[in-house]
């Protein structure tokens, strides 16, 4: 063929592919789908109500994030849904509740640290997040918007920009002793990020449904504040909040809502009540159903009293970790958290607490852990330590109380064990 045939032939197909890609539509603004390396994971918070992340644009074109991949474990890996895109220098909100659902996650956050991982549709990584532990109020964000620099803050700036930087935040916390006891001062102390910057820390602190008294925090050294609240002399509960001032004014609470929600210590006296962890089911796939749930078949564990008198569980601490404080019994409920003598008293290992007091926010590993439960005042009661577990097959006491623990491939939740 004729190099000019050829070159007239090419020219045509040219022309027919743009006359194409014209439409009427081409005017309006476009959805970039090609470029999704402008999204980033801008801030987390994993001590929220529920935690959340916050994603960010950078790039200059609206992206459409459907098909986008997010997950802390390969397990939890979640599609993004159609609907939803950010524009350029605007933000987008997950909310990481285990709903799997929408913006809602599967997965929760944990306040201990972790990673997070974003993909694209087709696998390709935009985004890895190794996030620290967080004290409540805190988060972990980029300063400034979708830079390379991560610093914790002492206040969340969710759904809005981080601003150029962080004024000075809470790192730590702690009490001494660890376990009060009615009759002995305890001493508060903290630890601050940024000491150049910190006016002033304060302790507020109150006794059951008394006002709250503040009391000046004193510097030891740069970092760390502390102070001293006298001892009771009867059983309470102790409430308290931190307050941090910048010299520029700005105020940051410990926890983010202060004395709407302060942290609590039961102080009490006296002997730890007669409970035991009584029998426990790591793998329930048919033999009880959670009666909170919708067809569900939770992991469960069964406290026996073997005192003589009926004892309330509210406020009391259940735990799976080396956090003696890690899953405090919702109180209000006595009908609910109530064991009587010789009773037995279910709790839901389902990582479900909006279900009741009844429901931990961990589940049990069939692989075997360490459970625990706590007095109020974090006191140990009982501990148990499990192995391998089999599906349907409980591990329990070989009579309520007993020491000698044994296999029940008949299952006792809520009555004696036989």
């Amino acid at each position: 063929m004729p190099f000019r045939y050829l070159s007239l032939n090419l020219l045509a197909i040219m022309l027919f592919f743009s006359l194409a890609g014209c439409s009427k539509d081409d005017s309006e603004e476009p959805v970039d789908q090609s470029a999704p390396e402008t999204i980033f994971i801008n801030e987390i918070n994993s001590t929220g109500d529920p935690d959340w992340l916050e994603l960010y644009n950078y790039g200059e074109e609206t992206v459409d994030i459907e098909g986008f991949i997010i997950f802390d474990k390969v397990e939890s890996k979640y599609v993004l849904p159609s609907g939803h895109q950010i524009k350029s220098g605007e933000f987008l909100i997950l909310y990481c509740d285990d709903q799997g659902a929408g913006l809602n996650l599967p997965f929760k956050l944990t306040s201990e640290g972790e990673s997070i991982t974003l993909q694209r549709p087709d696998g390709k990584m935009i985004d890895h997040v190794v996030f620290p532990a967080m004290q409540n109020s805190q988060t972990y964000a980029r300063f400034p918007d979708g830079s390379t620099t991560w610093k914790m803050t002492g206040f969340a700036t969710k759904n809005a920009s981080n601003g150029t930087g962080p004024i000075a935040s809470f790192t730590s916390k702690s009490h001494s002793p660890q376990l009060p006891m009615v009759g002995e001062d305890i001493t508060f102390s903290v630890e601050v990020s940024d000491p150049s910057n910190v006016a002033n820390v304060q302790l507020y602190h109150a006794v059951d449904n008394a006002g709250f008294t503040m009391v000046n925090m004193t510097s030891g050294d740069s970092k760390n504040y502390s102070a001293k609240v006298s001892a009771l002399t009867s059983d309470g509960d102790l409430l308290y909040y931190f307050k941090l001032t910048d010299k520029d004014g700005s105020e940051v609470l410990l926890p983010e809502k202060g004395n709407e929600n302060p942290y609590d210590l039961t102080i009490t006296s006296g002997e730890v009540p007669s409970l035991v962890i009584n029998e426990v089911m790591a793998s329930n796939s048919g033999t009880l159903a959670d009666p909170d749930g919708t067809d569900e078949y939770d992991d469960w564990i069964e406290i026996y009293n073997a005192g003589s008198t009926a004892v309330d569980m509210a406020r009391f601490y259940f735990s799976d970790s080396e956090n003696p404080f890690d899953d405090r019994i919702q109180r209000d409920a006595p009908d609910k958290t109530t064991i009587a003598p010789g009773g037995h008293l279910l709790f839901w290992a389902d990582s479900d607490t909006e279900q009741g007091p009844n429901h931990l926010k961990f589940k049990l590993s069939v692989d075997g852990e360490v459970l625990s439960l706590y007095y109020k005042d974090g006191r140990l009661i009982d501990k148990h330590v499990f192995g391998q577990q089999s599906t349907d097959v409980s591990e329990g006491r070989s009579t309520d109380g007993a020491a000698t623990w044994i296999k029940f491939t008949t299952p006792t939740p809520g009555s004696a064990n036989k």
